[in-house]
């Protein structure tokens, strides 16, 4: 067998040798009326953007004005060549590691196979059909969308389709194919069709390893790790016989190595599993931690196998892996909370390495509209990137999505990331009929194989919403209940969890999202209430109430899904459009944008609670958008610290907002808007995740309780809250009050503090402002409570803001980080930073300034001879300098801090560039 190399997982063997690329050259619709070059990984819509026969996917309208291309059949075709080498291995074997979708194959006008699924690897024996020299390939793809309202019309399953908001199509649920790509109420529908991962001819001899599955435990000082090695051969229901080895790279430079002769049988498929043990003493590994809790150290493990009848033929795979336990603990809450309403039920918690630890984070949503731009490296690294720089420690791999390229992961090992992964079904009920769930197994085992071994992978689920699409009736199922709870049962449960526990028996698999976990099960897999407070994880979202209001949300075991929309900017606007006419919120470009029902109208709604905003303001599309961050901002901070405060009320262990990311310029809960500019929201989550926050809940009476949260593995023993009573025409405050504090390593604590907002004086005038101060420094950021709507504050006034960069420049590898010094003469809300003309971000944003002098940090690339400037006109007061950054040494700099430096809740608004007047 020749030599393979290992790129994110996926064999690249060497093309003149061990293998021969057959990736696609040309691309033909089917009535031929276009004709272009493929490329793979690629698809249809990037093949065609990269030809000139359709723009960008993602600007104006262009999600439906190119629908065209998802109705038409497609065939890719390519010419390649076999030596008489290659010609001579035992095994020569197509190898397609993603094909989108329904596909039909030949090669050399001979028929050898057809598939139906993304998620699944198709490995087709080609012996028979290849020849020495020139070879043609042909993929003729089916329309997706035809597929599956054929497959429909014999396997139907609700919904009859998407709500017309989505401006999709209908019956995804009847593909294996992400369902998002039908549309979503944050993303367009682009049915696509290609290979979207790579694909090639694989010659070799004898054997090759293509999953490695870890399986380890921690007794006393020593860790035991077992390892599944799955070895394909051209022998179905025979044996193999030979050698195999592992090898793993230690601390210190030592190798621990062990080699067991192996005789196994191969399955139907000509599959063996082989079996070997190592046993590793905890002195010369280091354990793996979650982001925020310790390091992510990893260790090369390399398997090697070899047959008796020929001891060159080898086969290696090499991977990495961490050291460290999760358990998911479902148990009577009573023996923590006690016989009280909220120790009723069972926990739901994630105990790492021994340790019960909260969960903070979000969901992943794919990183591209297309499949085949989903292991962009830039992307990944910049949303991870991210993800960690917040405080957060893990993230829920969204059921609509992608089973994400093996690069994500590594990623996530490597920035101590856990990951949730959903199994793709998301937001309907699923056919059942033999075809289906034969695809569905093949997938399910093909991608455990291939995630187990990562350590950032804490928790399989096999679906997302459809325990309670079916009991609550969201599609009108109610009058068949039997026949599709029979339905999810033999899906989610027959067939999909005995597949995972069997081959990943260390991890737990949940068969819904939310659900009642443990007692779901035990209620027959559908739940009388999937939303029970008492047991497993929920999804809470409520647009018609106040989300400002701490009041309005109920307990949980753990939250795996909340949230609240918002605009992305206008800056990332206008990469989508550049008319005039479609910056209005009635306008028909922002209506096609927003694809949730009834979405602008909630945005509104809530925002105008707290804000002010008159529709008859010159301004009032950019202050919505601005107003809808702030808002958003707002929510997901409420919700997520009253998740962090009851830990120690209802031993709530988990708060993943809804979302991260987006994939394309629209309104969405995301805190990262497509391009990668951060939302108000996700700067907050840096505070609101902080591993130490002093987090007040105003109560409906008035009376304001106070928490003391800490995610360290060390107690907080002396430390000393600070309540200061604040008005809103000064900076200094009105009245200060000490509390000491103290708080056990990984905890929560109400705090014998008693406080009420009515009993200061006029609450429309006053705020209150919280700190914590231990081992002599501060240990939370600032925290607040405005006792009314801040749109009924009184003696908030205009600021004097002065701005400066200081010359004092840091070089790093990421950049340049520049420190810019920002002067207040009053209290400013929710201070807003712009960099429009630098590749850049500030450190923190949207911060409420309470304090005389403030300092933030710019990290930017590379972006020369550029100065800092600044602009003005008679009617917004925007703050000017002629400070620059001279020194040659370094790339100059510029800031244009008019979009940002306001008091927006006051009588003007500062947007970005003075082009607007009243």
């Amino acid at each position: 067998m020749y030599k393979l190399n290992e790129k994110d997982g996926i064999p690249e063997p060497p093309p003149d040798r061990g293998s021969r690329s057959c990736a696609p050259r040309t691309l033909m619709e089917e009535t031929e009326l276009h004709m272009v070059e493929g490329v793979v990984p690629g698809g249809v819509y990037s093949d065609l953007r990269r030809g000139g026969i359709i723009g960008d996917l993602l600007a104006g309208f262009n999600d439906v004005l190119t629908r065209w291309v998802a109705y038409d059949n497609w065939t890719y075709t390519a010419d390649f060549n076999v030596s008489e080498e290659q010609m001579a291995c035992e095994i020569s074997r197509l190898t397609l590691h993603g094909v989108d979708t329904v596909a039909f194959i030949e090669l050399n006008d001979s028929p050898v196979g057809d598939t139906d699924n993304m998620f699944v690897r198709y490995s087709f024996d080609v012996k028979q059909h290849l020849k020495v020299g020139r070879n043609e390939l042909k993929i003729r793809f089916v329309s997706p969308v035809h597929a599956a309202n054929a497959r429909s019309a014999e396997h139907f399953a609700a919904p009859e389709c998407v709500p017309e908001e989505y401006r999709g199509e209908c019956h995804a649920n009847q593909l294996r194919k992400t369902q998002a790509s039908f549309g979503w109420d944050w993303g367009p529908a682009f049915p696509s069709v290609g290979l979207w991962r790579p694909a090639f001819i694989e010659f070799y001899n004898g054997a090759k390893i293509r999953d490695v599955t870890v399986h380890m435990g921690k007794v006393d000082s020593e860790w035991n790790v077992q390892l599944k090695v799955y070895i394909e051969t051209n022998q179905k229901h025979g044996q193999l016989v030979g050698h195999l080895a592992a090898q793993l790279d230690a601390d210190a430079d030592q190798r621990m190595r062990v080699a067991v002769d192996v005789a196994v049988d191969t399955d139907a498929d000509g599959v063996a599993v082989a079996e070997v043990e190592l046993k590793i003493s905890e002195n010369i590994v280091r354990t793996w931690w979650p982001n925020g809790y310790g390091d992510q150290p990893l260790y090369g493990l390399t398997v090697v196998y070899s047959a008796d009848e020929r001891p060159r033929d080898v086969s290696r795979k090499h991977i990495r892996i961490g050291f460290r336990t999760v358990e998911l603990v479902e148990e009577d809450a009573s023996k923590i909370l006690g016989n009280t309403t909220a120790g009723e039920g069972l926990t739901f918690y994630f105990k790492i390495n021994g340790y019960p630890l909260f969960m903070k984070g979000s969901n992943w949503i794919p990183s591209h509209v297309l499949p085949e731009f989903a292991d962009s490296r830039k992307t990944v690294d910049m949303l991870l990137g991210a993800a960690v720089e917040v405080n957060m420690a893990m993230l829920r791999v969204w059921g609509g999505g992608l089973y994400e390229p093996d690069y994500f992961y590594r990623r996530c090992d490597e920035l101590g990331i856990l990951v949730w992964q959903d199994f793709l079904f998301a937001c309907s009920m699923y056919p059942v009929d033999a075809d289906f769930l034969k695809t569905v197994s093949i997938e399910i085992e093909q991608n455990v194989l291939r995630l187990q071994h990562h350590a950032s992978v804490a928790v399989w689920a096999g679906n997302n919403e459809n325990e309670a699409a079916l009991r609550d009736n969201w599609y009108g199922t109610r009058p068949q209940f039997d026949r599709y709870k029979e339905e999810y049962v033999k899906l989610y449960v027959d067939t999909i969890k005995p597949i995972v526990e069997s081959l990943d028996p260390g991890r737990r698999y949940l068969v819904s999202s939310p659900s009642n976990g443990l007692q779901s099960e035990r209620d027959g897999y559908v739940a009388q209430n999937p939303y029970d407070s008492h047991y497993g994880d929920a999804h809470y979202y409520n647009y018609i109430a106040d989300g400002w209001d701490f009041n309005i949300y109920p307990m949980t075991r753990f939250s795996s899904e909340y949230g609240f929309q918002a605009l992305p900017s206008v800056a990332t606007m206008r990469t989508a459009t550049g008319n005039a006419e479609d910056y209005a919120v009635d306008s028909a470009y922002s209506q096609h944008r927003q694809h949730s029902p009834g979405g602008y109208g909630y945005i509104r709604n809530l925002l105008v609670r707290h804000l002010k905003l008159e529709e008859s303001d010159p301004e009032y599309f950019n202050k919505f958008v601005f107003y809808s961050q702030i808002s958003q901002a707002m929510v997901v901070k409420t919700e997520s610290e009253l998740y962090r405060q009851s830990q120690a009320d209802w031993h709530t262990m988990g708060a993943l907002y809804w979302q991260l990311n987006d994939i394309w310029q629209a309104p969405s809960w995301s805190g990262i808007e497509y391009g990668g500019k951060w939302k108000m929201m996700h700067y907050f989550a840096k505070s609101f995740f902080a591993p130490v926050l002093v987090s007040p809940r105003k109560l409906s009476s008035g009376d304001i309780d106070v928490y003391l949260i800490n995610d360290r593995f060390v107690p907080i023993s002396q430390g000393t809250v600070s309540v200061e009573i604040m008005q809103w025409d000064r900076l200094s405050p009105i009245k200060t009050d000490s509390y000491p504090a103290a708080v056990e390593p990984l905890s929560a604590k109400k705090l014998d503090i008693h406080l009420n907002a009515l009993t200061y004086g006029h609450n429309a005038s006053i705020f209150f402002r919280f700190s914590l101060k231990a081992e002599g420094v501060m240990k939370s950021p600032y925290n607040y409570v405005f006792p009314v709507a801040l749109k009924s504050i009184i003696g908030l006034r205009s600021p004097n803001i002065h701005v400066s960069v200081l010359p004092q420049v840091e070089n790093t590898s990421k950049g340049v980080c520049y420190t810019v010094e920002i002067q207040v003469d009053t209290v400013v809300l929710f201070l807003w930073l712009e960099t429009p003309n630098v590749n850049g971000r500030f450190e923190d944003n949207g911060f409420v300034v309470t304090q005389p002098n403030l300092r933030v940090y710019i990290r930017t690339g590379f972006r020369p001879r550029l100065c800092l400037r600044g602009h003005g006109t008679n009617s917004i007061p925007f703050i000017t300098t002629d400070h620059a950054v001279n020194d040659d040494t370094y790339p100059r700099l510029a800031l244009d801090f008019d979009s940002a430096l306001a008091k927006l809740l006051s009588n003007y608004f500062v947007t970005k560039r003075p082009r607007f007047h009243s």
